[in-house]
């Protein structure tokens, strides 16, 4: 595979274009740079870190970087998903699980703990770099940076919530990695782990560029207020754990204006979701549907154009893109009903959620 091949696979994921130099630089010098993937566990995981998750890794991979996906284990731990290292482990494992079942090219990728890092011989490093870090960036912007308002609004906010953005950066840095993919979280216009990583490489440690950031992009909420999405409602996304009946009732609730393309979250799930999966989109032609007529879409672009004329209509999306979904995740259940390991963590998962009955706290 060319250079320019390898480029333009790694770029399609997600790069900030003032990036795009020191990354040709970098696959001229290097044929399998080393990339790290940031993974929080989770017993509730979004479609995007389910299957989007895996599009992204596999890309690396195919263009020949050494991917190794970091389970954030002990962040989880300290900020109180559980006091049980092991039950967050088992979240870990679970969600391997769901990568397995998409399709993850588990030969090309590494897992790494970092519980195991951060507590093996070279702790002493990971605490000093973190120190560092902390010391040289202000409350003000570790706060921006985590994604609270200025000052936290909510008087429950734990003081580990405010340090994890340091403790990121520390673990970030501590890999020593030539790539990190992270997942683009932050508002625009704001700073976040990637600039604070690469401000801390060029101003305290003298270096001219800290690893390449790839920010995959970020699935919109699937309901308008966005706000009441993030914090309480489970409508907000779709869920690997969502049950196949499920899925109509969250995508029919879904915003989808008619005749508007841009920002339109079901559209946003058809071009990062559905395409990439089966490489193209099947309205299908039933009675029920406004234009009577069956129709396939290989490219995003001719999707856009229907639907902004009005050709296509938002009940024919929500429909063929229920079906969609469902087709998809499907494989994932069945793993999850045929594989008895699997099986045993979906169980385990299950009493994690009933313990556990509201997402975003």
């Amino acid at each position: 595979m060319s250079l320019d091949e390898r480029f333009t696979i790694i770029r399609s994921i997600g790069l900030e274009s003032a990036d795009e130099d020191e990354l040709r630089v970098l696959l001229e010098r290097k044929a399998a740079p080393i990339c790290y993937v940031w993974c929080d566990p989770s017993p509730w995981v979004h479609i995007a870190q389910g299957i989007m998750m895996v599009f992204n890794v596999n890309k690396l991979i195919k263009a020949g970087c050494r991917v190794k996906i970091l389970m954030a284990d002990w962040f989880a731990h300290i900020l109180r998903k559980s006091d049980d290292l092991s039950k967050i482990q088992a979240i870990g494992r679970y969600m391997i699980e769901i990568w397995k079942a998409a399709g993850l090219d588990l030969d090309g990728v590494e897992f790494v703990w970092l519980s195991d890092e951060i507590n093996g011989p070279a702790s002493g490093e990971y605490w000093a770099l973190l120190m560092d870090v902390a010391r040289n960036n202000t409350l003000r912007r570790t706060v921006r940076c985590c994604g609270l308002a200025e000052p936290p609004e909510r008087g429950d906010v734990v003081g580990a919530r405010v340090v994890h953005t340091c403790m990121q950066c520390a673990a970030v840095l501590f890999q020593k990695a030539d790539i990190w993919l992270l997942s683009m979280d932050h508002e625009e216009g704001q700073p976040d782990v990637g600039t604070l990583t690469r401000e801390y490489c060029r101003d305290m440690k003298g270096e001219d560029h800290g690893p390449i950031i790839l920010s995959h992009h970020k699935l919109p909420n699937l309901i308008l207020d966005h706000e009441h999405a993030r914090i309480q409602d489970p409508m907000f996304g779709i869920f690997m754990e969502d049950e196949e009946r499920d899925v109509p009732v969250k995508i029919r609730h879904a915003h989808c204006p008619a005749e508007v393309a841009e920002g339109n979250p079901c559209l946003e799930y058809i071009k990062h979701i559905v395409l990439p999966w089966f490489g193209c989109f099947e309205v299908p032609g039933k009675e029920e549907n406004c234009s009577g007529t069956s129709r396939t879409f290989q490219k995003m672009e001719e999707l856009i154009a229907d639907y902004e004329s009005g050709t296509l209509h938002p009940t024919e999306v929500k429909l063929a893109l229920t079906m969609a979904l469902n087709k998809i995740m499907n494989t994932v259940r069945r793993h999850f009903t045929d594989d008895g390991k699997a099986r045993d963590l979906k169980q385990a998962m299950k009493v994690y959620h009933s313990n556990q009955p509201v997402l975003f706290a």
